[in-house]
């Protein structure tokens, strides 16, 4: 209906800003999120910290939509979220990666990377099928974008290995160029660098700033690794049961 009308607003390019209000979020009869104000500004790298439970992934995932808020708001560039479903988010430029990248074990990195790039930009099977030009154009576009994803990331040698059979620390890499592909606006990490090992987890800083750099976006990152925040992030807000206790640069 009428209602519904802003959602065909031309998506707006570039990062995005993230205001947060006085948020709470509730599950039964416990606070998981309480009052929690934040602003996130467009192209910075902003960092949650804090013991689990503090709050943090809770806060992800009300920003995508998984969750939905007992009390404040949520804007995406001054406009409300609250009436946007996470596949609508999505399409405003609002791109969630888990800790456990959900990748498909018996693809190839190509051919995931591939599918990543069909699922943003859907062309008919019968176009392809009939391989007229636009859909060959279409096709031979999305080869060059995972190409480039593939060479930004070093994952060349990886191209035909079935992404079941890649380390985590591989799979992780795969997923951020999977990201880049989403054309993200506002990137919510949820732990990039969980389950690693160490050695593997200093790699990622560059990688991490990498990604940065080619989407252009916000991000707003929870980690547990304290120095890789520090790096990283230009402002770190620290979280305790539910709460922002410190942020600052």
């Amino acid at each position: 209906g009428a209602s519904r009308s802003p959602r065909r607003k031309a998506r707006r390019e570039g990062p995005a800003r993230l205001e947060i209000t006085d948020l709470v979020v509730s599950f039964g009869g416990l606070r998981a999120v309480a009052h929690v104000t934040l602003s996130v500004e467009p192209g910075t790298i902003v960092g949650l910290i804090g013991p689990n439970g503090s709050g943090k992934t809770t806060l992800l995932d009300t920003v995508s939509g998984l969750v939905a808020p007992a009390e404040g708001s949520l804007t995406l560039d001054g406009e409300d979220l609250a009436d946007y479903l996470p596949e609508e988010r999505s399409a405003l430029g609002v791109v969630r990666s888990f800790q456990d990248c959900r990748l498909y074990p018996e693809l190839t990195v190509e051919d995931t990377l591939m599918l990543c790039e069909d699922a943003r930009h859907s062309v008919s099977v019968l176009a392809t099928t009939l391989q007229l030009p636009w859909a060959r154009r279409a096709e031979r576009d999305k080869h060059k974008a995972v190409d480039r994803v593939i060479a930004s990331f070093g994952l060349e040698r990886f191209r035909h290995h079935l992404t079941g059979h890649l380390s985590t620390g591989t799979r992780r890499v795969v997923d951020l160029a999977s990201i880049v592909l989403a054309g993200p606006r506002l990137l919510l990490l949820d732990e990039p660098t969980a389950g690693i090992a160490q050695r593997e987890a200093e790699a990622f800083i560059p990688l991490l700033q990498k990604l940065h750099e080619v989407t252009g976006s916000t991000i707003l990152l929870v980690e547990h690794d304290v120095p890789l925040v520090f790096e990283l992030c230009s402002t770190v807000i620290v979280m305790q049961t539910g709460s922002v206790v410190v942020s600052g640069s």
